[in-house]
């Protein structure tokens, strides 16, 4: 059998394609039976489930106040890929509170920063059915371009209100080089907090912090 050069990764393309999509389809399902349990919504008997279910509770209510633990919280959970909370407009309501300008600021890239390292590592652990769900192709064609546009884009996609969780997640799978992800990562995410946190307060205020 005579092999072309652009087949080298074509082989069992089509059983790969579908083991890598079974594999993020059983993880996404997984999380999602944990979450409708532990929110209530499906009724599962579960060792310590009365804790979790009271967990969720008390995050959701410092979420919503919000308090310094919620600005945490929105961030902590809010930043994963798998979980979406408004992060941006929760962000914006808080510092309309009274809350110290740079405690805001902290706990917001704390929380980031825990999220984004989840979705960094787990886009590694990912990343064989990730490669096999999207094709070796594509897959080492997306690295070349963020190996070469990475910083750009990772600035970019923290500093404006734009997907971000996701790029990390798919920074982890073609294993992009944490020295460089994290300053550039933290970077954006400090530049979008400080200017939100200036306009709204300076507006309405004439403080900042």
């Amino acid at each position: 059998m005579q092999f072309q050069k652009d087949e080298i990764f074509q082989y069992h393309k089509k059983r790969n394609f579908y083991s890598g999509l079974i594999f993020i389809s059983t993880v996404f399902v997984a999380i999602t039976l944990l979450f409708l349990t532990a929110s209530g919504i499906l009724k599962f008997e579960i060792p310590g489930l009365n804790s979790i279910q009271k967990l969720v509770l008390y995050v959701s209510r410092e979420i919503q106040k919000p308090s310094l633990e919620g600005v945490f919280f929105t961030t902590l959970f809010g930043g994963l890929f798998f979980f979406y909370l408004p992060i941006e407009f929760l962000f914006i309501r808080a510092t309309y509170s009274r809350l110290d300008g740079s405690d805001l600021i902290v706990l917001h890239i704390l929380g980031l920063l825990i999220s984004f390292t989840i979705n960094y590592f787990f886009g590694r652990i990912a990343a064989r059915a990730c490669i096999k769900l999207i094709s070796p192709k594509k897959f080492y064609r997306m690295k070349g371009f963020l190996n070469q546009y990475g910083v750009l884009a990772i600035f970019a996609f923290n500093a404006l209100p734009l997907p971000a969780p996701i790029l990390s997640a798919i920074l982890g799978v073609i294993r992009y080089k944490k020295k460089i992800f994290y300053p550039v990562f933290l970077a954006g995410q400090l530049a979008q907090s400080v200017v939100i946190l200036f306009f709204v307060r300076y507006v309405f205020t004439g403080k900042v912090f």
